[in-house]
């Protein structure tokens, strides 16, 4: 491991956003924030410098407090641009929020877990909206960023502080945990506790977070869950259990709270930590030393696009934000240096050391995109339909990886059962079976209508997958069938939800005299609406499937098409298709 590095080059995260309709936070409401939080917003002025040159910059509002004082220091000794003077103007931020302006900025949207809103329908934010430096509390933040723009950020810039992040809880629950013995917990003892205490049915303690796409101390703490649970592909669907197990606060106000009543632990920074045992509460917070360490950062990063005078007066300023008082007014804050050094006035204390802390910045992209994209399908409900190919070449038999000779139908019905354990309880799932002339003047029946997938219905859905038999023909109306699916889920379209139609099948369609292969397309395109999204997702059952087939249907409705000789995949082939476009 590497320590917090002063310098970080951040890459492109969030790669993974996907027409699901997947609930992020609309740029709308983060320019509403920033409007309101800058009227509580301090200025350093110099004295006399009414019309010089006014530097914005917005902080997490647990380092805001620093800054600004940094700031006063600086603006004192008279700072200039040319022959301009310079003051500071310090926001206390949400780094979600101002993630939200700058992404709205540039076109785009930040997945922080709210309501989608389309960027066309969003008011871009105006110049006086963006700071000129941001001070996140994570490298993380400048990635996502980035990842709508590029260049969003001068291509240089530091760490101001570090707090690792700890998994804390109340002195009590911590001390259970570790058996009165302070010790670091590894990822395979973190593996062990979750197995003990979301899998167990330990009911004496649980794993709680914020919001990991709005809070950096909640990613890590899904990062550190994934890289706990996930050794392979396989083991995908169980990290969705495990996120859905997770008791989940908005933000860490409520957390805390939380803390009052529920015997729980939770990712958070060392720093937020030791802020609330500050103000003496009746049950103080302790903390347990999470190894690897993943660290809050704390980057100061020059925003681009802003007028010379004002990039150089940010540039200026983060010379002034990179000396010793600095360090040491941060440390009595409880903030560690940028190598995670605890310098004078360290609050020490509560699972908290001075001892230095080796600690990594959130700053891998492609982790990042993946860990979000999973913790957001396993949040968020799906309207789903399931089309399966009952033609009797289902009866066929098929060789599994351990040699096992099953059915194809056999094959479907686990892969169905499995897959049916992905979505969330308000998702709402039916089914339709398809083979040549199934139902009067039609190649399709419904099965089990679409419904919420409460216990009742999960039980209609089990039973039907289990009852499904082939039918006494080889002839599949797949193009027919699928275009019927299609309009049955436009017509009662659900824009809270991700719209997907599930095929099953062993081979091609076959129907003479049917729907071709581009009347399909053309047939899709005439009912593609892009204000209703709807993805196809195609499951090809055993060898004789034409994958081409398959893969140019799945690209007409920005789907996938994927190959299934082993029930046990399905699981890793879903969270694929569902969360990449």
């Amino acid at each position: 491991m590497a320590s917090v590095d002063s310098r970080h080059r951040p890459n492109d995260v969030d790669r993974g956003r996907s027409s699901r309709g997947l609930a992020v936070v609309a740029a709308v409401a983060g320019l509403s924030v920033l409007t309101v939080i800058a009227v509580r917003a301090v200025a350093a002025d110099a004295k006399g410098c009414g019309s010089g040159v006014r530097l914005t910059v917005a902080a997490a509002p647990e380092i805001a407090p620093a800054v600004q004082k940094i700031a006063a220091t600086w603006v004192a000794t008279n700072p200039r641009v040319g022959n301009q003077c310079v003051s500071v103007q310090v926001s206390p931020m949400s780094p979600a929020d101002v993630a939200g302006v700058l992404a709205a900025r540039s076109g785009g949207r930040i997945n922080t877990g709210g309501q989608a809103v389309a960027a066309a329908n969003t008011p871009p934010p105006t110049d006086t909206q963006v700071p000129a430096a941001w001070v996140p509390d994570s490298t993380s933040w400048l990635g996502r960023v980035q990842a709508i723009n590029r260049d969003a950020f001068d291509p240089e810039y530091f760490s101001l502080a570090m707090s690792p992040v700890v998994l804390a809880g109340p002195e009590p629950v911590v001390r259970s945990l570790q058996n009165g013995k302070p010790r670091k917990l590894a990822i395979p003892d973190l593996a062990r506790m979750l197995d003990r205490v979301l899998r167990g049915g330990d009911k004496t303690v649980r794993i709680a977070m914020v919001e990991p796409r709005r809070d950096a101390a909640g990613l890590a703490g899904a990062v550190l869950l994934h890289d706990a649970v996930v050794n392979t592909p396989a083991q995908l669907p169980v990290l969705v259990g495990t996120y859905r197990s997770v008791v989940l606060a908005p933000d860490q106000a409520s957390l805390l709270k939380g803390f009052e009543t529920t015997q729980a632990v939770a990712p958070m920074s060392e720093q937020a930590m030791l802020a609330y045992d500050a103000a003496a509460p009746k049950v103080p917070l302790s903390a347990i030393t999470l190894e690897p360490t993943v660290a809050l950062d704390y980057p100061y990063a020059v925003v681009t696009g802003k007028p010379r005078a004002i990039t150089q007066a940010a540039e200026l300023f983060r010379g002034a934000l990179n000396g010793p008082e600095v360090r040491e007014l941060l440390a009595k804050a409880g903030f560690r240096a940028q190598d995670g050094t605890a310098e004078t006035g360290f609050p020490a204390g509560h699972g908290a050391s001075t001892e230095p802390i080796v600690g990594m910045p959130l700053d891998d992209p492609a982790k990042i995109a993946e860990v979000v994209g999973i913790w957001t399908a396993s949040k968020t409900p799906s309207r789903v339909l399931a089309l399966v190919d009952v033609t009797a070449s289902m009866n066929n038999p098929i060789t599994m990886p351990s040699g096992a000779q099953v059915t194809r139908m056999q094959v479907m019905q686990q892969a169905a059962v499995d897959g049916l354990r992905l979505f969330t309880d308000d998702s709402e799932v039916g089914i339709w079976a398809y083979a040549l002339s199934l139902a009067p003047n039609r190649d399709h029946r419904e099965v089990v209508p679409i419904a919420e997938l409460n216990r009742a219905q999960r039980a209609r859905l089990n039973a039907a997958i289990a009852a499904v038999q082939p039918a006494p023909t080889d002839v599949a109306g797949l193009y027919d069938s699928l275009l019927a699916a299609y309009q049955k889920m436009k017509d009662g379209y659900r824009v809270d939800r991700s719209n997907t139609i599930v095929v099953f099948t062993d081979g091609r369609n076959s129907k003479p005299g049917g729907t071709t292969l581009d009347g399909l397309q053309l047939g899709l395109e005439k009912l593609a609406d892009l204000t209703k999204p709807i993805r196809v997702v195609l499951l090809g059952i055993g060898p004789d499937v034409d994958l081409t087939e398959l893969e140019t249907i799945a690209k007409a409705t920005g789907g996938k098409a994927f190959q299934v000789s082993d029930p046990a995949k399905i699981g890793s082939i879903f969270l694929n298709a569902l969360l990449r476009p």
